[in-house]
């Protein structure tokens, strides 16, 4: 069964939540959303939970077992608030996730779509133009062309526009769909651009929100940060947050094991160091949160400021190049016919 999307997600949830409020039992719930849901892959999950509480499993095992059909982090939220008897709070706070999240995506999208169709028609108009348009110029003032030789040529570019746009998205679906190849781009990603911070502060939020929702349930903070860390994809990441899971089980404080990880900002261990000692760790955990969500929003707002500025000064130099050329052929071609 493949994962279901956000507009699911939200609908399985909110599901889960109100029959919650309304007093019925596990079992009841998943029945009501198997038998009222139009969505076969909401029925579908139902029906697996369902089952799986009918035979005596757990509904936290059950949510950790397809966490990767609802989503990791939200199958761990929901496992910390039923162990901490906080439900109907954990699944408000997956719900607000889930809408961050598809605010997130659809600034990206608002975004990146006009640059996009600006560079990928830019590259279009491109490639016709050095496959026909200036090869037509090239042999229309000297030996002339036939109407079928200018179809085979007009045909060729079309056919070449269509591969290399072929070529462009197989790429980009083959990167998403490998898991793989993905990993290894988002390791370049994280270490070799200036995307590394706008991809690490998405993985820092959903790990101190499962990390906070899983301490305030009353997870002993080495369990917590274990749970949490799966989240992580990056190679750094990875690697850092095992520095810190070390720190931990040698006995050290968790300001020390975090400040370890050389992967946090100034304010988040300051945040931890504050919590732990006041007695209120589980809160830092959430501040830390909403602060690299702060941080997410503005980083995004910089990088939309400048991606169409940039996108447009590509589009005029490949514009300023098909007009060079245009006019070097042109004039070219004149000469040569005398």
């Amino acid at each position: 069964m493949k994962e279901l999307n956000l507009s699911e997600k939200k609908q399985f949830f909110n599901s889960i939540e109100n029959l919650y409020s309304a007093g019925f039992s596990y079992t009841e719930i998943f029945q009501t959303i198997e038998s009222s849901s139009l969505n076969v892959n909401i029925k579908h999950l139902a029906r697996i939970f369902r089952s799986g509480i009918e035979d005596g499993m757990p509904v936290t095992e059950l949510m950790m077992r397809y966490k990767d059909i609802i989503g990791p982090q939200y199958a761990m939220l929901f496992c910390a608030g039923d162990t901490s008897g906080q439900v109907e709070e954990a699944v408000n706070r997956i719900r607000t996730d889930i809408k961050r999240t598809e605010q997130l995506k659809g600034s990206l999208i608002a975004s990146l779509t006009y640059p996009a169709i600006l560079f990928l028609g830019s590259i279009g108009v491109l490639i016709f133009c050095q496959s026909f348009f200036f090869k037509i110029f090239d042999v229309m003032y000297t030996v002339g062309i036939c109407p079928t030789s200018r179809m085979i040529l007009f045909i060729s570019a079309i056919v070449k526009i269509i591969i290399v746009y072929a070529l462009i998205f197989g790429g980009i679906y083959y990167v998403v769909a490998n898991k793989k190849v993905f990993s290894r781009v988002l390791d370049f990603v994280v270490e070799k651009t200036a995307l590394g911070a706008f991809v690490n502060n998405i993985y820092f939020i959903n790990f101190f929100y499962v990390l906070s929702a899983s301490y305030d349930a009353g997870i002993p903070i080495m369990e917590s940060v274990e749970l949490a860390s799966t989240l992580f994809k990056t190679k750094q990441s990875t690697t850092g947050i095992m520095r810190t899971n070390n720190v931990l089980k040698k006995g050290g404080n968790v300001a020390s094991a975090f400040i370890a990880a050389q992967l946090f900002s100034p304010f988040a261990l300051s945040q931890i160091a504050t919590g732990e000692k006041t007695g209120r760790l589980g809160q830092a955990f959430k501040d830390v949160a909403k602060d690299y969500e702060t941080q997410l929003q503005n980083f995004l707002s910089i990088f939309v400021a400048w991606l169409q500025p940039a996108t447009i000064v590509i589009v005029g130099i490949l514009v300023a190049y098909i007009a060079v050329t245009f006019y070097n052929k042109l004039y070219g071609s004149i000469f040569r016919a005398f």
